[in-house]
């Protein structure tokens, strides 16, 4: 609780905190800046000051203890490697810049009465711990984002702050040579400067006033100039910080914690209802969409998008293609047999890149402990066997599905709604189910159905077997082995 962002229970708790952090600073500026370096604030501002420090260091130590490592459940890992990131994950949160703040907020504690005024400066340290409700609202750090505009649009800043630095220096030399021996208070450049910069962005504190008739024109020069150099600035900054300020609005994830999430290769008219059902069938995962396009603007809110060509090897690490759990390889948008063919010949393509990419994850010792499990989109039948040879687990002919769907509706009225209440995450759903560990030897399809019935109100309608062949509605004698699956018919909400 104490470090999942998302969390209400850790939302509550942080507000607590900062209640306490309130409180705390609130006794600060009672006791703590007395004039009298000998004051001591009352006994029992003391105690309560020091309950609260008490709080803050046991919420620290839960910190470290509970600071969770992000495990890749589908690799390979030893003891030692599951040690490494339980320390390596506690080491890494007690470096960031909140954790070393939290940790000098207590410093005090260890203090006593007699070294009270000693301790002052890290007493107001505390006060940064109000930092943590703006973190929590925006689930990490902006300045990365706002570092990264600075970066992508450096010539742009160059640019503008030039026209700065230029209009303050010609500004100041101007209004030095015209009022430094006339004005008896400017005796130096610096007051030139400090003029200059003051009639450029406000229209003057009246400290410093031009006494000639240059100097006027001068400053009203400058007035134009600031009210000119502002609205540059503005387009300035409104053209390049937008996009990266709604990536921090939108809680995008950052790339290098994410483990076991699914990854939507591609984007099309079918996409964002994709990547929506996931979202409900997998509420936990992370969601990467990585397409060699634009961003689009029909991406889910929550799910992030990442550009890059997935039929190179070299551009996969982009969204930690070896950590992944499933990938959905959604056909390029287009309608036609020769756009059909083409595309499929894309989805295919980008199958074996991946197939490829996975066969040499033993070159970087990483070996997964499940393979990665690939469902492609196909548009015309024909090419169904290319793209199975180049890797995929599973291939959906989207126009065929959605065919059979209305064709069944039409002859057997109400067939629609049902297939749609078994495959969407609301109410009844269709689901795999693995077998009972408590399972019975020769255990019946019967017996299995039945406590499945009893334990979780599952309806078994059928089996899968290891190799991934299907048998519905079996017989009730047939033997279930555990290397099979269940097919149960469940109901999400519950």
């Amino acid at each position: 609780m104490l470090n999942d962002l998302r969390s209400p229970s850790k939302r509550r708790f942080d507000l607590f905190i900062a209640a306490l952090v309130i409180i705390s600073t609130a006794i600060l500026f009672v006791g703590g800046f007395a004039s009298d370096e000998t004051y001591q604030p009352p006994y029992w501002l003391q105690v309560l000051d020091n309950i609260i420090l008490v709080i803050f260091l046991f919420e620290y130590i839960g910190r470290v203890i509970f600071a969770r490592p992000d495990l890749p459940e589908v690799v390979k890992l030893s003891k030692w490697d599951v040690f490494k990131y339980h320390v390596t994950a506690r080491l890494k949160w007690m470096l960031t810049p909140m954790a070393i703040i939290d940790l000098l907020a207590v410093l005090p504690l260890f203090a006593m009465s007699r070294a009270y005024a000693n301790f002052k400066l890290f007493r107001v340290i505390r006060i940064l711990r109000l930092m943590r409700l703006y973190r929590l609202a925006l689930a990490y750090n902006p300045l990365e984002k706002l570092g990264k505009a600075f970066r992508a649009n450096s010539l742009l800043y160059i640019i503008a702050f030039s026209l700065v630095a230029v209009t303050i220096a010609m500004g100041s030399l101007a209004f030095y040579v015209v009022e430094g021996k006339n004005n008896p208070n400017v005796d130096s450049p610096f007051d030139a400067i400090w003029w200059t910069i003051v009639t450029l962005t406000t229209v003057g504190y009246g400290d410093t006033v031009p006494s000639s008739t240059l100097g006027k024109l001068v400053a009203i020069t400058l007035m134009l100039a600031g009210v000119i150099l502002m609205a540059v600035f503005a387009g300035v900054m409104s053209q390049t910080m937008v996009g990266y300020l709604l990536d921090v609005r939108e809680e995008r994830v950052r790339m290098s914690s994410t483990v076991n999430h699914f990854i939507i290769c591609g984007w099309n008219s079918r996409g964002p209802m994709v990547a929506d059902e996931i979202k409900h069938l997998a509420p936990e995962e992370e969601i990467i969409v990585f397409a060699d396009l634009e961003e689009p603007l029909n991406v889910p809110e929550g799910v992030t998008f990442l550009r890059g060509n997935p039929t190179k090897e070299s551009e996969w690490d982009k969204v930690r293609l070896s950590l992944a759990k499933n990938i959905v390889v959604l056909a390029p948008p287009g309608s036609g047999t020769a756009n059909s063919v083409t595309a499929d010949g894309y989805t295919a393509l980008v199958v074996y890149t991946i197939r490829s990419f996975e066969r040499k994850l033993s070159q970087r010792s990483i070996e997964r402990s499940v393979p990665l499990h690939i469902s492609a989109e196909l548009l015309d039948p024909e090419n169904y066997e290319h793209i199975t040879v180049a890797g995929a687990d599973e291939v959906v002919h989207t126009a065929q599905v959605g065919s059979n769907l209305i064709a069944h509706s039409s002859v057997k009225p109400g067939m629609g709604r049902v297939v749609t209440e078994l495959i969407s995450w609301w109410g009844q759903g269709i689901d795999l189910e693995p077998i009972p560990d408590a399972l019975e030897e020769g255990a019946t399809f019967k017996s299995v159905s039945e406590a499945l019935r009893k334990s979780k109100a599952y309806l078994v309608v059928g089996v899968m077997n290891a190799d991934g062949s299907i048998k519905l509605n079996p017989s009730d004698s047939q033997a279930v082995t555990s290397d099979q699956t269940l097919i149960v018919i469940r109901d999400h909400e519950g």
